[in-house]
């Protein structure tokens, strides 16, 4: 663990080559204690801990979100090729993943703990620290959340770290529970955080964003042996303000629609997002990631290029899975061709087994019910330029023609215009960056969750008008009655690429369950839901962190490496 101090180190030396200025003066010389002298250094600290959120939404990370849930699915030939995060068999503790998602929350504490200890040395305006600290303890919070629920109990680390250490305690689970819930109390308590930010302040967290996480950290204690009794009824208070301070949109293409332009990234819904710029100078960590993950590997089909209009860059890592896409009533707007791609067209004119097409034209189309080989030919006679017909079942099979690649419909609503073809490229041969903002938690959300707490307190029908008022919104149809899977579902289908999947599941108790049901992957590794080990419900400690740790740290149970 001793990566964090290299981390901090990286940190302090990146905030003297930033706030260098035609003075000539060499900040890269001045020690970190020498540079951090006011306020003006200070906030440069806070503002890298927001920048430290980028890296935690926008890389391999994602794969302990997504994978071995329910809504998401792998993309590739359906074979015996096993994915331990995806399919619950064999988890190596060297994962990448696994390693990245540990690192990459412990760098938004690391660079917390810094800003808070080094503003409580210098004489800074009291209102200023008190905001600001409020802040950091939130993102904190955050952080500690994601990495509670993954890894179990984690080192707590409050404090900077100034020197080199290589002994860590996991501290219970309970524990680092006790310090998120106080931490976001004590927060909300300051009086610090604002009920509404400045145009110039969007981004930071707010008194909705504390509230809103604490309220789903209750309500995910709520169902732990060590619960609160007054967890589930704090929970829904926590929950209704967030509601009254970020009031839901009344329209879907507010958020997400980016081609047309309703897209408004401030927008009342918004509790808490991470920032890019519309300068891709200061995207080192752009948001192209939500936008590309969904894609097929398009620029191997004929018609498209690698990398060029109209889907421009692929990524190829998830795609929906087949349940996922059916749950959709007609009508629903978020299943729309504008946010959810059936019908895949050409970058380029040409020709492919004997259907010619233009640029525009459909090439491929994805239907959401099975056509039968009459169905199909009638479909490409009416469409001469469609030259495939891609059957639910087909999601993961391999096409001659298109290079022994798979095709499947693709979830678009991160679609992002900043995510331009080379010619745009920032630096000769780097790949062009985003400049969207990625949702961390909006209304919607918050609304599901009232919803499940509102269930487990025995109050049904005031769960089923939240799940309504999300369903109205998307021209769905309201429902007569609910349980927890209808209100998975519809998380399912707002929540797309954007929520914690993997922690839902495991918080009510329905990961594998639903993980064997809907994940076919998952299906062909195991005979039943039953059949999957409990020790899956805990991410194995990296075992990078283990080594460097001199083995203080130690193993979850049913790894390798395990204490059993």
């Amino acid at each position: 663990m001793n990566n964090y101090i290299k981390v901090f180190a990286a940190s302090v030396l990146s905030f003297m080559v930033v706030s260098c200025s035609l003075d000539e003066v060499n900040y890269s010389a001045e020690s970190s204690e020498e540079y951090i002298k006011d306020e003006t250094q200070y906030e440069e600290l806070v503002s890298a801990a927001y920048m430290r959120l980028r890296p935690l939404i926008s890389s391999t990370t994602t794969d302990l979100m997504w994978y071995g849930t329910d809504i998401y699915s792998r993309t590739g030939e359906m074979n015996d090729a096993q994915m331990g995060i995806d399919d619950y068999s064999y988890i190596n503790t060297s994962d990448a993943s696994v390693y990245d998602f540990w690192c990459k929350n412990y760098d938004v504490i690391t660079q917390v703990n810094t800003a808070i200890t080094r503003g409580g040395t210098l004489d800074l305006n009291e209102g200023i620290q008190a905001k600001r600290t409020a802040e950091l303890l939130a993102l904190r919070a955050y952080a500690y959340f994601n990495l509670v629920e993954t890894y179990g109990g984690v080192p707590l680390l409050l404090l900077e770290i100034t020197e080199p250490t290589f002994s860590f305690t996991r501290a219970s689970e309970e524990d680092v529970y006790k310090q998120i819930v106080s931490d976001l109390e004590t927060a909300i308590q300051s009086n610090g955080l604002a009920t509404a930010l400045a145009a110039d302040d969007f981004g930071r967290v707010d008194l909705g964003m504390a509230k809103h996480l604490l309220g789903k950290v209750l309500l995910t204690r709520s169902y732990k042996s060590f619960a609160q009794s007054d967890d589930l009824s704090r929970a829904i208070t926590y929950f209704k303000d967030v509601i009254a301070l970020h009031p839901m949109v009344n329209n879907w293409d507010i958020l997400f629609d980016t081609q047309t332009g309703a897209y408004q990234y401030n927008n009342s819904e918004v509790i808490f997002s991470v920032r890019y710029s519309s300068n891709q100078l200061y995207n080192s960590e752009g948001s192209s990631g939500l936008y590309q993950h969904f894609l097929p590997a398009l620029f191997m089909f004929p018609g498209n290029t690698h990398r060029g209009a109209p889907y421009w860059r692929t990524d190829n890592s998830y795609r929906a899975g087949e349940d996922y896409l059916n749950s959709f009533e007609d009508g629903d707007i978020r299943s729309g061709e504008k946010y959810l791609v059936r019908e895949i067209k050409a970058g380029t004119s040409g020709s492919t087994d004997g259907h010619t097409y233009g640029v525009g034209d459909v090439i491929i189309y994805c239907p959401k019910d099975e056509m039968t080989e009459a169905e199909i030919s009638q479909y490409k006679a009416a469409n001469p330029s469609v030259y495939l017909v891609v059957n639910p079942d087909e999601y993961n099979t391999l096409f001659s023609i298109l290079n022994q690649n798979v095709c499947y419909p693709f979830v678009y609503k991160f679609y992002d215009p900043g995510v331009v073809e080379f010619t745009d490229r920032v630096t000769e041969y780097s790949d062009p960056r985003g400049t969207r903002d990625i949702y961390i938690f909006r209304t919607a959300e918050t609304k599901l969750l009232l919803a499940e707490a509102y269930l487990k307190n025995s109050e049904p029908s005031k769960a089923l008008d939240e799940v309504n008022d999300i369903r109205r919104r998307a021209n769905a149809s309201t429902l007569s009655s609910v349980d927890l899977d209808v209100i998975l579902d519809e998380s399912g289908r707002e929540l797309f690429g954007e929520a914690n999947r993997w922690m839902d599941l495991k918080r009510t108790g329905k990961l594998f369950e639903r993980a064997y049901k809907y994940n076919k992957f998952v299906q062909r590794h195991h005979n039943s839901a039953a059949d999957i080990a409990d020790y899956f419900l805990l991410r194995p400690i990296p075992q990078t962190e283990i080594d460097r740790s001199n083995e203080t740290l130690t193993q979850n149970p049913g790894y390798a490496g395990a204490i059993e």
